[in-house]
């Protein structure tokens, strides 16, 4: 026996309403997964690891302050910390911030921090912008930093 064409039009819109509603579930646990730089994401300890590697590493072109501050041999470098930072890198994953700073930095040696430098560095450009401590550290992980969220303020 042959089903009327209203029923198989009634059962693909009950199955397309099961699909939208399995994928709107995934995307509320991963909404919930999902947690703000703003909420502690590092320790205190890695923050001074990181500002130690700074000193070293990167202040020669982003300045003392994290403000972007170019060294006079060295090409305008933008601002690391604080507000105009946060512009930036708002709405995107700590991960996406991560594999830039171990992709690209230091210029003149790109890719030779390792995993923990270049996580440690990002906890002291969070410190520097007044994001609280915790007490975990932020992970040298691309995939937990996928869940990690940078917002320009606290919320």
């Amino acid at each position: 026996m042959k089903a009327s064409p209203w029923i198989v039009s009634l059962a693909g819109a009950v199955a397309a309403a099961a699909i939208g509603i399995q994928g709107a579930m995934a995307q509320q646990e991963d909404a919930a997964k999902a947690r703000s730089v703003w909420s502690g994401v590092y320790t205190a300890a890695q923050a001074k690891r990181g500002e130690t590697l700074y000193s070293g590493a990167c202040a020669h072109c982003h300045g003392a302050r994290l403000n972007g501050a170019a060294a006079a041999d060295q090409p305008p470098s933008p601002a690391i910390a604080r507000a105009a930072f946060l512009r930036k890198w708002a709405g995107k994953p700590v991960a996406a911030l991560f594999v830039y700073v171990r992709a690209n930095m230091p210029p003149d040696a790109p890719g030779t921090l390792t995993d923990q430098q270049a996580v440690d560095a990002i906890a002291h450009m969070f410190a520097v912008s007044t994001m609280p401590a915790s007490d975990k550290e932020l992970p040298a992980d691309p995939g937990a930093l996928e869940n990690i969220v940078i917002e320009a303020e606290a919320k």
